[in-house]
């Protein structure tokens, strides 16, 4: 490759550049842009820069105008530090719902999106926002036999094992007396493949919360769950698939989150915390406090920690997730970000508003993942020209604009 560095240099340069200039590097050669494209050179460039300290935010916001945001923040790591807008990804896609996409999750720097927040509709999206690729997931069939609208529970992860992304969808169909059955139907879609495949949901005996939030933690998915005992009785737990065994699994929770109505996850750190929720005296779409515990061993029930409470007076609408430095991320009504320090029980407002149901927080990196001609990927131009029937959205946009048909 070179005359005078050898290749294992280069390469850890490589590793270390954004992936802005990488996309450049392509063009100089074949060789440059068949090593840039590998599997190999992709899987060593996420991990060198999977530890990268920063996180994206996405949020719906309809003032002054409907719009998506995915904005990149620092981590910070001492509480002296705030969050410092890096930059935003900017969003290609339009809701068929004409509402906003739904983040299932982001791993690996990928996003999952799906347009279901409103109903059971396709799509489900693959997105690398790095490198501006993308794709579309091939749709389900709905069941022939139904009595209404689908529950559908979506998840997504990496596979270490087997080094593949995987999507899992499990739909619960309504039965002729109006009640979900049980067991749902569960499939999941393997991007090398590019297939879903029906997998064994004979365990799951109960329902997932309504709440849709799933965690993606050691290459498996958790969501919130509400099983039968022995008894009859309904308790939650959480429900785990492993994404190499593509089994599921149930985890337990603390005895005080038993029997508790509303529950969230989110992850602090590389820990999962379950968020419990008090209902507002008033009832209003808030609640009066919110209670955080932690999982401090994964996979070690005994091990579930109270860490703080929240208390803002009836106004927490939704808990977002950690920083770095521990501070604690949660909606106010009717959509306000607020930081809180555990320690000093301080409040700020970020100045962040948005849809409070719309807000998700993760770690953030780039990758070159899709990059691979073998995945099947479009550009996100292509892509959004074929949801959109063939027409440009972005005209679509400027002739509602003129006419003053969108809010």
């Amino acid at each position: 490759m070179s005359h005078y560095l050898p290749d294992c240099l280069i390469l850890d340069i490589l590793c270390r550049l954004p992936v802005e200039s990488l996309l450049r590097f392509t063009c100089v050669s074949k060789q440059w842009c068949s090593l840039i494209s590998s599997p190999d050179f992709n899987s060593l460039y996420t991990t060198v820069n999977a530890t990268t300290p920063l996180l994206v935010l996405h949020h719906f916001s309809v003032k002054p105008k409907k719009q998506q945001h995915y904005s990149v923040y620092n981590d910070p790591d001492s509480k002296t530090e705030n969050l410092t807008l890096i930059k935003q990804l900017k969003f290609p896609f339009r809701s068929s719902s004409g509402k906003d996409f739904r983040v299932v999750g982001f791993c690996n720097g990928l996003f999952c999106l799906s347009d279901d927040l409103y109903g059971d509709i396709d799509p489900i999206i693959l997105w690398n926002p790095a490198i501006r690729r993308s794709i579309s997931l091939p749709s389900r069939p709905k069941p022939t036999f139904r009595c209404g609208p689908l529950r559908v529970f979506l998840g997504f992860g990496f596979d270490h094992k087997t080094c593949d992304f995987k999507v899992v969808r499990i739909a619960y169909v309504r039965g002729a007396n109006g009640v979900y059955i049980v067991p749902p139907e569960v499939e999941v879609y393997k991007l090398s493949t590019g297939l879903w495949k029906t997998v064994n949901s004979k365990n799951i005996n109960g329902k997932l919360d309504f709440l849709y939030s799933s965690i993606y933690l050691n290459s498996a998915i958790h969501w919130v769950f509400h099983c039968k005992n022995e008894g009859g009785k309904i308790t939650n737990c959480l429900l785990v698939f492993g994404l190499s065994a593509e089994t599921f699994s149930e985890m337990s929770l603390p005895q005080e989150l038993a029997h508790v109505c509303f529950l969230s996850l989110t992850l602090c750190g590389e820990r999962i915390s379950v968020i419990s929720y008090e209902e507002s005296r008033n009832h209003a779409p808030s609640c009066d406090t919110c209670v955080v515990w932690v999982m401090n061993q994964y996979g070690k029930p005994e091990s579930w920690m109270k860490e703080f409470i929240v208390d803002l007076r009836g106004e927490i609408t939704k808990a977002i997730g950690f920083v770095r430095n521990g501070k604690f991320l949660a909606v106010e009504y009717p959509g306000n970000v607020l930081s809180y320090d555990p320690d000093s029980r301080e409040l700020k407002d970020l100045d962040i508003h948005g849809m409070y149901h719309s807000f998700f927080l993760r770690k953030y990196a780039e990758s070159l993942m899709l990059l691979d001609g073998n995945s099947g990927a479009m550009t996100d131009f292509e892509l959004n020209y074929e949801l959109n029937g063939g027409v440009i959205p972005y005209l679509m946009d400027t002739v509602a604009d003129f006419f003053g048909l969108r809010g």
